[in-house]
């Protein structure tokens, strides 16, 4: 198969020909009309293309057509041979999909319907429905990959309303609820979706706050369109989050912080990096660095590792995590406990 980007004319021209059972199309008969199409679209100065990549050419349209199970057929009529396909009115651009194009197609659908049912996600089902009807899909029942997906979020319910004011530039008054019950009014300009560990977030301008706020949408409970002027929002979104792990970004101040992990859970973090800012210090020690902005779900990521990890800076934000450590182990130990070493303990050398 010839790699060229004029590949793709020459399969067009070729397949037109195959398919034509009013004339007969000879090896110099094909070259002919291939060379042609490419002056046609390249212009005069276009290099005729050679015998050596007619033959690749026609090599990759037999294994096409024969995915249909259609041949082309090499016919001697003793003037030459002339080629065809064994089916009249045949076409590779037009037959149905290949196993391959049909396994893939079959696993994307089984991922669609994942949404199936989800408010605002209708669609979906119908689409579904479409294609496994059109393609004879019915027989997919059970998918081989798993999602890790939260069937309790309520947060989707929002989804659709908040797109479509992100896209329309409308100006939206939301009703927030804390997990505090704590009730908040605000009139907010809808910039950017995100989801973080299986939540999704909206971020956009909020007047009263005179800043770009971070509204979970599970803690949303009202949402309702506002007649005034949208601000537009200049922060790049693709690449805001680039400093911070989840969706925090709580200043500018990036940290170098250097992490050393036990030697049974080093080789899941070179595996799947903590931030891809990530680099090796020493593997010996089996310290790794990363440059972050600080925030709680980076702190939720450290502590997660418990007590195959160990912070080595800076001393900052060491003794910010030895205190959230000092912290669990005074609620899980009893006070006259506490003469043990709450450092050793916990894995965590004291620094001064």
């Amino acid at each position: 198969m010839s790699n060229t980007k004029y590949a793709q004319i020459r399969y067009k021209v070729l397949d037109d020909c195959f398919s034509n059972f009013r004339r007969k199309f000879y090896f110099d008969d094909l070259m002919d009309r291939c060379n042609e199409a490419l002056r046609e679209f390249y212009g005069a100065k276009h290099n005729d293309i050679k015998t050596r990549t007619l033959r690749y050419d026609i090599s990759y349209m037999r294994n096409r057509a024969g995915e249909a199970g259609v041949e082309i057929d090499v016919i001697d009529d003793g003037n030459g041979f002339y080629y065809r396909y064994s089916e009249p009115d045949f076409s590779i651009f037009k037959r149905g999909l290949g196993e391959e194009d049909l396994s893939q197609l079959k696993e994307t659908i089984l991922m669609l319907q994942r949404f199936k049912g989800m408010p605002n996600f209708d669609w979906i089902s119908k689409l579904v429905v479409k294609l496994e009807d059109k393609l004879d899909l019915r027989g997919v029942s059970k998918s081989v990959v798993g999602y890790d997906e939260n069937n309790a979020y309520t947060g989707l319910d929002w989804f659709q309303d908040l797109f479509d004011a992100i896209i329309n530039k409308t100006v939206l008054r939301i009703q927030y609820k804390t997990f505090s019950d704590i009730d908040y009014d605000w009139t907010i300009h809808p910039y950017y979706i995100k989801e973080y560990n299986n939540r999704w977030f909206l971020f956009g301008f909020n007047e009263k706050k005179n800043k770009l706020s971070n509204l979970p949408l599970d803690r949303i409970w009202d949402v309702e369109q506002v007649h005034k002027e949208y601000i537009p929002s200049y922060i790049n979104f693709e690449t805001y989050f680039d400093d911070v792990v989840g969706v925090t970004v709580v200043s500018e101040a990036i940290e170098h912080i250097r992490l050393q992990f036990s030697e049974h859970r080093f080789p899941y973090v070179l595996t799947k990096a903590l931030h891809k800012s990530q680099r090796i210090i020493d593997v010996d020690k089996r310290i790794i660095e990363i440059s972050v902005i600080p925030n709680d779900e980076l702190e939720a990521l450290i502590l997660s590792f418990g007590r195959d990890v160990e912070v080595l800076s800076p001393v900052l934000y060491r003794k910010q995590i030895q205190k959230v450590i000092k912290m669990s182990y005074e609620k899980y130990l009893p006070m006259q406990d506490h003469c043990i070493d709450v450092n050793y303990f916990c894995g965590v050398k004291q620094i001064d």
